[in-house]
């Protein structure tokens, strides 16, 4: 049974709670330049959870598990790298377009697509990767008192043992540093495609939908570069770490919010 170091653990540890802190800090310091609707972010959130979390989710079970056809089709690295990458954009755009245009229902500023991000990008960090570390932790610390297995099998996890076996042989101080940039990498991007759907409702113009959706599928593109084995996970960690200065450099939420005394609790 492999045994983590301490210090890879709490490396680990560390990464959980910085990604879980980042969307607080986030909301903390947006709030001083806009009045952000609870409504708008729990929008966002609700919208991530059905689209990405159940419906495609759903999607890939029936694919993937039950298809015979496709799932035999989608063996094909390049054929997966491509739909893994199409149907993220496609579920998770198609559902911010819906939650935008509800949101609009009502009159909102330029806080109204940030709150609906904030919330987007936020759960999706704390059910993605905050939950993700927390669990990598717990593996950690079941395999150090040697009763990993156990559990595993208990839990009815037993054909996953090997698999988290050599999860835990990889894991390292700068696999956490790269999975807590690769959050806020994904943050900063969820911010960006938001500004570009909340546009296409505003001005009508679904072409930029698509543009949205394609420009999410080539942002999972190296993540799913690497579980086919193209890349490996250091260049992929780079390459997030490279889009994160970008976007915070150069895609920052447009400038005002609501209009002063309106309700952010519309």
């Amino acid at each position: 049974m492999p045994t983590v170091p301490l210090t890879t653990l709490a490396a680990h540890a560390f990464a959980a709670v910085l990604i879980a802190c980042v969307p607080i800090g986030a909301w903390l310091w947006l709030r001083r330049r806009f009045d952000l609707a609870w409504r708008d972010i729990f929008v966002g959130a609700a919208v991530f959870v059905v689209f990405a979390l159940v419906l495609e989710r759903l999607l890939h079970v029936y694919l993937l598990q039950l298809n015979p056809v496709t799932a035999q089709w989608l063996r094909a690295p390049a054929l997966f790298v491509i739909y893994g990458a199409l149907m993220a954009g496609l579920f998770e755009e198609f559902g911010r377009w819906l939650g935008l245009r509800f949101l609009t229902r009502k009159p909102g500023g330029a806080a109204t697509p940030v709150a609906y991000a904030l919330g987007h990008a936020g759960i999706e960090a704390w059910l993605v990767g905050t939950a993700s570390q927390a669990q990598t932790v717990m593996f950690g610390i079941a395999a150090k008192r040697g009763d990993l297995d156990t559990r595993l099998a208990a839990s009815g996890a037993e054909s996953m043992i090997g698999t988290i076996h050599a999860m835990l042989m990889q894991l390292s101080p700068w696999l956490a540093a790269g999975a807590a940039v690769e959050r806020i990498a994904a943050m900063l991007i969820q911010f960006t495609l938001t500004l570009v759907v909340w546009y296409a409702v505003r001005q009508r113009r679904f072409a930029m939908v698509v543009l949205a959706i394609l420009l999410h599928a080539l942002a999972d593109l190296p993540a799913a570069l690497y579980q086919v084995h193209v890349l490996p996970l250091a260049v992929t960690e780079a390459v997030y770490a490279v889009v994160a200065v970008l976007l915070a450099a150069t895609c920052w939420p447009p400038q005002g919010g609501r209009k002063i005394g309106e309700s952010s609790l519309r």
